[in-house]
């Protein structure tokens, strides 16, 4: 079983409980170690994503679901003892994707959050990964509020 570092722990204490609950759960049920990359985003670490293409948010005329605090949305990473290449591989990144989405569902039904989650892979929720968004975001995981 795999259990979140220093970093992970740190970054998440920067989002909302719903978050944070399910991202506990969800280490607990993983074949895959993962990472929470970030939380909270500054306004203008968010322009540097927007600048990069990162982001079709600025953070400086429209804030994004990181620019809250507690942030409502966090990234993550792959996490693959002396494979730092796979820290974004699609696979690995839809294979926890999947089990984050699952978990947070089962939260939701047993009344432990209060927020549907909504993932970067699949912003409409159809099933539908990658194919179907202009936009692939699969670190990122967001409330829907």
């Amino acid at each position: 079983m795999f259990k979140f570092g220093d970093s992970s722990l740190k970054q998440l204490a920067t989002c909302h409980a719903d978050l944070q609950l399910i991202a506990m759960e969800a280490i607990k049920y993983t074949t895959v170690d993962f990472a929470i990359n970030e939380g909270y985003r500054s306004p203008q670490k968010q322009k540097e994503a927007f600048d990069k293409g990162w982001s079709t948010i600025d953070g400086i005329t429209k804030k994004g679901k990181h620019n809250y605090n507690p942030s409502l949305a966090f990234d993550i990473r792959i996490y693959v003892a002396g494979k730092p290449d796979l820290a974004y591989d699609k696979a690995h990144l839809a294979h926890v994707g999947g089990i984050i989405l699952t978990v947070a569902k089962m939260l939701l039904e047993q009344g432990k959050i209060t927020h549907r989650l909504r993932y970067g892979g699949d912003w409409d929720g159809d099933g539908q990964l990658l194919y179907d968004h202009t936009l692939q975001d699969l670190p990122h995981f967001e409330l829907i509020v």
